[in-house]
């Protein structure tokens, strides 16, 4: 069976830039086992599989796949899923364009928008910042990171659908030194409640720009260009903070531009009488190509 995929660049307003996803815009009758081998032939950071909806109210079902595993949710797959569908008009259009898209995590509603000649997008998700105690102390987070324990300010947990590990760093430089220590990571975060390692320098006020890498090798995704999971994750426990009294609390993160892939993101969470209501997470994305995938008869479902 031959299938149409599209490949675009989120939060790039250009080609080659941001962070690379495939999308199969008609994945119906392929398995499970199918779509991780499919994904782990495209070898980008993820590949988006689009289903028949099960809900009339929303647009269609997504499932998304690391090369290693599927995931409930992902910032940059939802965006540039959403994208992709409008880009290549495989979903109806309105005014506002609006699509809510059935993942793991349940429905996300993308919003699209032209903008100066191309695409942005921007998902809403409204569930719970989840932010356990427990995460690694300054110093074994260093040593992950191959810096010095002087040059980490804070380590902590949060997550909205994927959990990660944030590290704030003391400079940009220091982010772009940092290297991983796979004994570090395997002894420290291998078996934390998050194995994934967001780390960036910058201010956390609201309005603050962050510079940030990220590292996620138990999913085979040794480093990701742009992760909006992470974003909404940490702007949505930023605003949480009872120090925060304001409505909507925003951050502006680049990401990738050490690995020659920069990526523009902007973040924001809205609070209401003391509580996140939700949390957004935009940016443009960039069309690239498209084509065919043979996927034979051994993975589709009988």
């Amino acid at each position: 069976m031959k299938c149409t995929f599209h490949i675009v660049d989120v939060f790039s307003s250009t080609p080659f830039g941001g962070n690379q996803l495939a999308v199969l815009p008609d994945a119906a009758g392929i398995s499970t086992e199918g779509m991780q081998k499919i994904a782990r032939e495209f070898n980008f950071g993820e590949t988006t599989f689009v289903l028949p909806k099960n809900d009339s109210a929303n647009t269609c079902r997504v499932r998304i796949f690391t090369p290693r595993a599927e995931l409930d949710f992902a910032g940059h797959p939802t965006v540039g899923t959403a994208c992709a569908l409008v880009m290549k008009q495989h979903v109806r259009l309105s005014d506002p364009i609006r699509l809510i898209l059935e993942e793991n995590i349940g429905p996300v509603t993308v919003d699209v928008a032209q903008r100066n000649g191309g695409f942005h997008g921007t998902l809403t998700l409204s569930g719970k910042i989840e932010a356990p105690a427990g995460a690694p102390s300054p110093a074994d987070l260093a040593a992950v990171l191959s810096i010095e324990p002087s040059e980490v300010s804070q380590v902590f947990f949060a997550g909205i659908g994927v959990p990660f590990c944030f590290a704030q760093l003391s400079s940009n430089a220091v982010v772009d030194r940092a290297a991983i220590n796979r004994a570090a990571w395997g002894a420290t975060l291998s078996r934390a409640w998050s194995p994934h390692v967001f780390f960036f320098a910058g201010n956390l006020w609201d309005g603050g720009k962050l510079y940030a890498r990220m590292w996620a090798p138990a999913l085979g995704v040794e480093e990701d260009p742009a992760t909006g999971s992470a974003c909404a994750a940490l702007v949505g426990a930023m605003a949480s903070k009872h120090d925060f009294d304001g409505t909507a609390y925003r951050l502006s993160i680049q990401q990738g531009v050490s690995m020659g892939r920069q990526s523009e993101i902007e973040a924001e969470a809205r609070k209401s009488d003391g509580v996140v209501t939700s949390v957004s997470v935009g940016g443009a994305t960039a069309y690239v190509a498209s084509g065919e995938i043979e996927v034979p008869s051994s993975v589709l479902v009988s």
